[in-house]
């Protein structure tokens, strides 16, 4: 198992995640946060809602950094 498929364990549909920060590809989106909702059609990406939108958006697995959720 390498890097990439840890990773994809760790975003499962309903889990939280921040978009990470890639340089000039995704400045727009860099630091938003959302839930995973499902899987894209190719195992590299995944369907998510970003906080504050109505749409889902399929998104590469690489932007994605799971976020721990403690327990308040």
């Amino acid at each position: 198992m390498n890097e990439n498929d840890a990773i994809l364990l760790d975003l499962a549909v309903g889990s939280r995640f921040r978009v990470k920060s890639l340089g000039k590809h995704s400045k727009r989106l860099e630091g938003r946060t959302g839930r995973v909702i499902g899987f894209a059609h190719t195992k590299n990406a995944l369907r998510v809602i970003l906080d504050g939108h109505k749409h889902p958006q399929t998104l590469h697995r690489s932007y994605l950094e799971p976020l721990v959720e403690t327990a308040s």
